[in-house]
């Protein structure tokens, strides 16, 4: 039986790829930060065939690496960043505009515009407004989308069709319902929402299980035709990356923000703060999640290297050696709004309890304090709507390496917190994924008799105090959120 499963994980920032073993360790793992490009303010492209060419690239050096040949691989699995889109020549296979990633906010006005026309919140975020701006911008681009002659659909449909032989156009649930086309209830494209922006849903990819055969890679792409079977969006597979498969599961990646979600099973849950989101289809069934978020999470600290109080992420965590504790200072992390619980992208972040004898050691500490506090009210929030409890949170991404933040968002949480053996979970559950659709691994159960035991970290004795700053730091908040609503009553906006 060939010996590995290969992972392509297609973020925001850069792409990796990682052959995994049985015993969910890596054999090989390659990483390229991709080239991001702004044209305007609020305007944010990438190359899609600079993604593929990465992407071809990477796993030769990653099955280098590993010491395998290409036939060693079982299949392989794609996990990407959410609601991005790609157009593209269905003859060809030339893009016919850069990727609009889901960061682009070129469509915030016609959001709004459908916001007020449907009475829902269109988010700029979703693919939908970015799907019709394509059409209106490239060339008889409704009739050609209609004609199939243009393909337009997320990155992974983008990504898929061209590794496979088959020229897959496909994508799985965890991708589809972030573009504001799906519905999430119903489990199928919305063409309610597809009427909005004119178009047919028969015209968009084909949604699959998210474990499935889709096709076979070229051998041009990697040297054997391996089967490509499992696609999903990046934080679903982290999900499933930490085997967070039971209800009430949850798990927080920390990245520029924070993104935490909470397994609900079988059951959507509808939140006030929360979006309901799809996790999976296994065969023909749908489990779901909800997801909420720290929108400055990571960025928070990248917020202290801009402002030279550190210089790298190493000298973050030297300076948190420093001193015990923030000595009262503490950091509100709304620098770019609240996310989850608030959904008030209008609040500012603040920095309260300065005196002369303030350090950047104090703010450092006081930078991480507020990320984990808005972290705890995520949790708190996302447990409270799945109606569920949570004894452990499985953590991921940069911040999960600094032991400091553990400890403070264990204090913090009041329960523990692991952080698994790999930090490359949204590869690995991606890579879960593909193996079980060609039995590779023939049951979670088979999967976690091999997989290696995280790090736990435990609540200190510590988190009395910690408890007493929260309470303070969430009497900051308020005043922050009563002080933006008054910035807004002077202006006479509602």
């Amino acid at each position: 039986m060939a010996s590995s499963i290969l992972s392509i994980d297609a973020g925001t920032s850069g792409i990796r790829t990682v052959l995994y073993n049985h015993k969910s360790e890596p054999l090989g793992y390659s990483y390229e930060t991709i080239s991001q490009m702004t044209p305007a303010s609020g305007l944010l492209e990438q190359d899609p065939l600079e993604i593929l060419n990465m992407i071809q690239r990477l796993i030769k050096v990653t099955i280098q690496k590993a010491g395998v040949a290409p036939s060693d691989i079982a299949s392989l699995g794609v996990a990407t960043q959410r609601a991005s889109v790609v157009a593209w020549d269905a003859f060809t296979g030339k893009p016919k505009y850069p990727a609009l990633i889901w960061q682009d906010l070129r469509t915030i006005d016609r959001c709004k515009e459908l916001s007020q026309k449907t009475g829902m919140n269109v988010s700029p975020i979703w693919s939908l407004t970015k799907v019709e701006w394509l059409l209106t911008h490239i060339e008889d681009g409704y009739e050609r989308f209609r004609r199939q002659e243009l393909l337009v659909g997320t990155l992974d449909s983008w990504i898929i069709w061209n590794v496979t032989k088959e020229r897959a156009f496909v994508t799985d649930p965890s991708n589809a319902c972030s573009t504001g086309l799906y519905d999430v209830h119903k489990g199928a494209w919305s063409q309610k929402a597809a009427d909005l922006i004119g178009i047919s849903t028969s015209w968009l990819a084909d949604v699959k299980p998210s474990s499935h055969l889709f096709g076979h890679t070229t051998r041009e792409w990697i040297g054997a035709e391996i089967p490509v079977a499992a696609v999903a969006g990046d934080q679903q597979s982290a999900l499933i990356g930490h085997l967070c498969l039971d209800k009430g599961a949850m798990k927080a990646t920390y990245g520029t923000s924070v993104m935490v979600n909470v397994n609900t099973g079988t059951e959507k849950i509808q939140g006030q703060s929360s979006f309901t989101l799809a996790l999976a289809r296994i065969d023909q069934d749908d489990f779901f999640c909800n997801e909420g978020t720290v929108i400055t999470g990571g960025a928070s600290v990248g917020w202290l290297s801009d402002l030279a109080l550190i210089d790298s992420y190493e000298h973050l965590v030297a300076l948190t050696d420093e001193v015990a504790d923030s000595d009262g200072v503490q950091f509100i992390p709304a620098l770019q709004g609240l996310g989850t619980p608030y959904m008030n992208a209008h609040v500012k972040g603040a920095i309260f309890g300065l005196t002369r004898a303030t350090t950047p050691a104090h703010i450092a500490h006081a930078v991480l304090e507020g990320i984990a506090f808005r972290t705890k009210q995520v949790v708190e929030t996302l447990a409270e709507e799945a109606g569920v409890t949570i004894s452990e949170l499985k953590v991921d991404g940069g911040m999960a390496a600094n032991d400091h933040f553990l400890q403070v968002q264990a204090d913090v949480l009041g329960i523990p917190v692991e952080r698994p053996a790999t930090n490359q979970v949204t590869s690995l559950g991606v890579a879960y994924l593909a193996g079980l659709a060609i039995h590779y691994w023939d049951s979670i159960e088979d999967i976690r008799s091999d997989r290696k035991p995280g790090t736990m970290v435990y609540p200190s004795i510590n988190r009395k105090r910690l408890q007493k700053s929260y309470e303070s730091w969430l009497e900051m908040v308020a005043l922050l959120l009563k002080q933006t609503e008054k910035e807004f009553e002077s202006r006479g906006v509602e």
